[in-house]
């Protein structure tokens, strides 16, 4: 695993990071799309 040696809470902190921060993969208008989503669904719980 290298120098630094991450419990399961720590690594899925850094997926976490590294999902956040990848610049790849999908376009702004997509994540609109899917953060809309995410809080219309989140209003409705509510």
């Amino acid at each position: 695993m290298g120098k630094y040696q991450l419990d399961d809470k720590g690594r899925a902190q850094v997926t976490r990071y590294h999902v956040k921060h990848s610049k790849g993969g999908t376009g702004k208008k997509e994540r609109l799309l899917n953060l809309r989503e995410q809080f219309l669904n989140k209003n409705k719980k509510k």
